[in-house]
């Protein structure tokens, strides 16, 4: 799970708590976005690969260098789809 979607999670926990009066649950979510933003990124040792993606501000993912993106080569391995090969 993404540490974005570990924070949306924990933060839609500790809103649900507080709609219901649960001192608990609003607890457990404080504590599970606390950890999410300490742990570390699952892309390695200080998060640098993510092969340039970005997300935009609707939270789709994007290339961080859109010109870069579209000149890259890509070499076909065999069992890529059919269509257009760089």
């Amino acid at each position: 799970m993404s540490k974005f979607h570990e924070k949306a999670e924990a933060q839609t926990k500790q809103i649900i708590g507080q709609m219901l009066g649960d001192e608990l649950l609003v607890r457990e979510g404080k504590e599970q976005q606390r950890q999410a933003s300490e742990a570390p990124s699952p892309g390695g040792k200080d998060g640098d690969n993510d092969q340039g993606i970005v997300r935009d501000e609707r939270g789709q993912e994007q290339p961080r260098d859109k010109e870069r993106a579209q000149r890259v080569s890509r070499i076909d391995k065999g069992g890529d789809p059919p269509g257009k090969k760089v």
